[in-house]
C-alpha cells in the first residue's frame, strides 16, 4: 500500500479539531444526564434514572443546535417526540413486533424529510427515531411504557431547564463572545489585505448573526438592539474593507490597514474583557479615531474615510452600552438602519417547507424515501432472523445515512470504528466496575467526553458515546459481553447497509449543484444591477434593501461554495465537475469583491452626486446595469439547462462609454465596473468552453433539475 493510499484511508477516520472541544457544554450536558441516574440510584430505582438519562442524552445534543430560545424550543420538540416514540416502540415490540417495520419506515421518512428544515430541527427530529429504536430493546405493556415515556420526557425537559438556568449566568456573555469573534474575523481580513492578499471576505455569515437574532431572553431589549447595531456596523466594515482590496500593494494603504486591524482587534478585546477594563479600552479606541483621517490625494480616500466613520460609530455604540443603563440606551436609540433578522413564520413555514419537499426530485424527499426504505428493510431482516439486539442495525442506519455521499461514507467508517473501540472499552468498564455508584461515575465521564468531542471528532465522539451506552445498559441488567458483541456486529452491518443504500440510489451533488450555482448568479445579478441603478439615481433603494441584496448574494455564494466542496468528495458527474465549479466560484468571488466595493462607494456621503449631471452619465450606468442583468440571467439559465449560454450582450462597448466619460474620471466607478464586466465575461467564457452545446447531455432528452 502506497503512502498516498494509506493517507486516504486514514482520512476516512476524520480530523480531530482540538479547538472545537467544548468542556463547558460537556459539563452542562453531563449534569443533565448524571443527575437522573443519581436520583434513581438513591431512590432504589436505578432503572427509572436510566430511562430519564436516555431522554436527557439525545436532548443534550439538541441543546448544541441554535441559540437561546430556538435551542430550548428544539429540545422541547425533541423531548415530546422522544416520549411518544418511546411509548410506541416499547408497546409495539411487546404486542406486535412485525408492526415495527412500517413504524420504522414512517419514522425514517419523517426524519429524512426534516433535513429540509435545517440542522437544528433535523437533529431534534432524528432523536425521535433514536428513542423509538432504543425502546424496542425493552418491550413493555402500556402502563409501564407510559411511565417510561414520561421519564424520558422528564429527562429531556430537565436538559431544557439547564439551558434556561444558564441564561441567568452572566446574560449577554454569549452575544458578546460572538460579536468579538466577528470583529476578530474582520481584523484578520484587514491584516490579510495589509499584507497584499486580495479577495472577497468569507461568504459565511458572521458568528454573531444568529447569536444576536436569537439572544438570551433575559438580556434587556435595549442592549440587544445595541448589539444589533454593532452587528450592522460589522457588515458595513466588511464592505468597506472589500472596497480597499483593489489598492493592494500601496505602502500607505498597507499601513492604514494594519492600523485598522489593530483597532478591530481592540474592539473585539473590549467586548469580552472584564467589565472594569471595557470603558478604558473603548476610550483609548475613540482617542485614536478622533483625529484620524486619510490624506486628500489618496485615490482610496472615500473608502478609507467611510471605514473610519464606521469605526467611530462602533466606538460610540460600545461606550454607550458600557456607560449607560438599558433604559437610557433605549431612550437614545435613533438608528433607522438597524439590521433586520429574517424570521420563519412558525408552523406555517414548516408545513410549506415539508410539503414542497414531498417529492423524490428534491434532495430531502429522496433522502426521506431512501432512509425509510433501508431502515424498514433492515428491521424486516432482523425480525425474520431473530438477530440478537438487532435494533442497533437500524439505529446505525439512521445515524450514518445522510443526504450527501461524503458525510455518509465518512460517518459510516468513523461510526463503525468508534463503536468497535467504544464497545470494548464499555464492556471492560462494566465488567470491572460492577457497582451502581462506580458505573454511574463511569457513565458520567463517558457522556461528558461524548459531549465535549461532539464537534471535534466524530470518531472519538462515537467511542465515548458507545462506552456510555454500554455502561447504561449494564445498569439496566444487560450482559456486558453479549451487548458489546451485538453492538460491534450490528453497527458494521448497519453502516454497510446505509452506504449500500446511498450507492444504490444516490443524490450526487454533481447532478443537482447546477441549480445552486444558477441561484448564485441570480443573486449577484440583482445585487450588481441594484447598486448600479442606485448609483445612477435610476432607482430608489434604501440601505436596508441594499443590505438584503448583499446578504442574499453572500448566502447564495456560500451555498455554492459548500456544493463545490461536496463535488470534490464524490465521483465526478460532468459537465459540472469540481474544476468547473471552482473556476466559476473564483470568477464570482471577483465579482463579489467589486460589488462590495461599489456598495461602500454608494453609501459614502455625496458619492452619488457625481452622477447626477450630466444625464447621459446616469443613462450610461443604467445601460450597463441592464446589460449585466441580461447577461447574468442568460448565464444562470445556461447553468440550469447545463448547456452553453445564449450570446450575452457585449459589455465592453457599453463600459467604454463610461471610461470615456469625463464625469467619472475620478469617481472610482470606472475601475469597479471594469472588474464587474471582466468577471461576468469570465463566467461566460467558462460556461461556453465547458458546457455541452445542448441541454440533452444525459442522452434521454431530459434536463436534470
Amino acid at each position: 500500500m502506497t503512502m498516498s493510499v494509506a493517507s486516504k484511508h486514514l482520512a476516512l477516520l476524520g480530523p480531530c479539531r482540538w479547538n472545537q472541544i467544548a468542556p463547558g457544554r460537556a459539563f452542562r450536558g453531563a449534569v443533565g444526564v448524571v443527575i437522573p441516574l443519581v436520583v434513581g440510584a438513591a431512590a432504589g430505582r436505578v432503572e427509572y434514572g436510566a430511562y430519564a438519562a436516555l431522554g436527557a442524552l439525545p436532548a443534550g445534543f439538541v441543546t448544541f443546535q441554535g441559540e437561546a430560545r430556538g435551542r430550548v424550543g428544539a429540545v422541547v420538540i425533541a423531548s415530546v417526540g422522544m416520549a411518544v416514540s418511546t411509548f410506541v416502540g416499547a408497546t409495539t415490540a411487546a404486542t406486535a413486533p412485525w408492526a415495527l417495520v412500517p413504524a420504522i419506515a414512517l419514522w425514517g421518512y419523517v426524519a429524512g424529510l426534516s433535513v429540509a428544515l435545517g440542522q437544528r430541527w433535523s437533529v431534534a427530529i432524528l432523536q425521535w427515531s433514536v428513542a423509538l429504536l432504543i425502546s424496542v430493546g425493552l418491550p413493555m405493556e402500556h402502563a409501564e411504557a407510559l411511565l417510561r415515556a414520561l421519564l424520558v420526557l422528564g429527562g429531556g425537559l430537565f436538559q431544557a431547564g439547564l439551558v434556561g438556568i444558564s441564561w441567568a449566568l452572566r446574560p449577554g456573555l454569549h452575544e458578546r463572545e460572538a460579536l468579538a469573534e466577528s470583529y476578530r474575523a474582520l481584523a484578520a481580513y484587514a491584516s490579510d489585505l495589509s499584507a497584499g492578499k486580495s479577495g472577497a471576505p468569507p461568504s459565511a455569515a458572521f458568528p454573531a448573526r444568529m447569536a444576536v437574532a436569537d439572544s438570551n431572553p433575559l438580556l434587556p431589549s435595549a442592549v440587544r438592539l445595541a448589539f444589533l447595531d454593532l452587528l450592522e456596523e460589522a457588515e458595513r466594515i466588511r464592505a468597506s474593507l472589500a472596497a480597499l482590496a483593489a489598492g493592494k500593494g500601496k505602502p500607505e494603504l498597507g499601513m492604514f490597514l494594519q492600523d485598522i486591524a489593530a483597532a478591530l482587534t481592540l474592539i473585539a478585546h473590549a467586548l469580552v474583557t472584564e467589565r472594569a477594563r471595557r470603558l478604558p479600552l473603548i476610550s483609548e479606541l475613540r482617542r485614536k479615531l478622533a483625529n484620524w483621517s486619510v490624506a486628500p490625494e489618496e485615490p482610496w480616500r472615500w473608502a478609507g474615510e467611510g471605514l473610519l466613520g464606521q469605526l467611530r460609530a462602533v466606538g460610540h455604540l460600545s461606550a454607550r452600552i458600557e456607560s449607560r443603563s438599558p433604559q437610557k440606551i433605549a431612550a437614545e436609540a435613533t438608528s433607522h438602519e438597524r439590521v433586520v433578522m429574517p424570521a420563519h413564520a412558525g408552523a406555517q413555514w414548516v408545513l410549506l417547507t415539508l410539503r414542497a419537499n414531498l417529492t423524490h426530485r428534491s434532495e430531502a424527499g429522496r433522502h426521506a424515501l431512501r432512509l425509510a426504505a433501508i431502515a424498514a428493510l433492515a428491521e424486516a431482516i432482523i425480525q425474520a432472523t431473530g438477530f440478537y439486539q438487532g435494533r442497533w442495525v437500524a439505529l446505525t442506519i439512521f445515524i450514518i445515512l445522510k443526504p450527501d455521499y461524503a458525510s455518509t461514507l465518512y460517518r459510516g467508517v468513523q461510526r463503525a470504528v468508534g463503536t468497535a473501540i467504544g464497545a470494548g472499552l464499555g464492556a471492560m468498564a462494566a465488567m470491572n466496575l460492577p457497582g451502581v455508584a462506580s458505573q454511574t461515575v463511569t457513565a458520567g465521564m463517558c457522556v461528558a467526553g461524548a459531549y465535549a468531542l461532539f464537534d471535534a471528532s466524530y470518531l472519538l465522539f462515537s467511542v465515548f458515546l458507545t462506552a456510555f451506552i454500554m455502561v447504561l445498559l449494564s445498569l439496566l441488567g444487560s450482559p456486558a459481553l453479549l451487548t458489546a458483541e451485538a453492538r460491534f456486529l450490528d453497527t458494521f452491518i448497519g453502516a454497510a447497509l446505509g452506504l449500500a443504500a446511498y450507492l444504490a440510489w444516490p443524490t450526487w451533488e454533481g447532478m443537482t449543484a447546477h441549480e445552486k450555482f444558477a441561484q448564485m448568479l441570480d443573486a449577484h445579478r440583482d445585487y450588481a444591477a441594484g447598486l448600479l441603478r442606485v448609483l445612477a439615481r435610476l432607482a430608489s433603494m434604501d440601505a436596508l434593501r441594499l443590505r438584503a441584496l448583499q446578504t442574499s448574494a453572500r448566502r447564495a455564494r456560500n451555498d455554492a461554495e459548500a456544493a463545490t466542496v461536496r463535488l470534490g468528495s464524490e465521483p465526478a458527474h460532468p459537465p459540472l465537475t469540481p474544476a468547473t465549479a471552482e473556476a466559476i466560484i473564483a470568477a464570482v468571488t471577483r465579482l463579489a469583491l467589486a460589488e462590495l466595493a461599489l456598495h461602500a462607494y454608494v453609501l459614502a456621503p455625496g458619492a452619488t452626486t457625481q452622477t447626477n449631471e450630466p444625464e447621459a452619465t446616469a443613462q450610461a450606468i443604467g445601460d450597463l446595469a441592464a446589460a449585466l442583468e441580461t447577461a447574468m440571467s442568460r448565464l444562470a439559465l445556461a447553468l440550469r439547462q447545463l448547456a452553453r449560454p445564449q450570446r450575452i450582450p457585449a459589455l465592453r462597448p457599453i463600459h467604454a462609454e463610461l471610461r470615456a466619460d469625463p464625469a467619472l474620471t475620478d469617481a472610482g466607478v470606472v475601475d469597479l465596473t471594469d472588474r464587474m464586466v471582466d468577471a461576468v465575461d469570465t463566467i461566460d467564457a467558462i460556461l461556453r468552453d465547458r458546457l455541452p452545446t445542448g441541454p440533452d447531455h444525459c442522452g434521454n432528452g431530459e434536463i436534470v433539475l
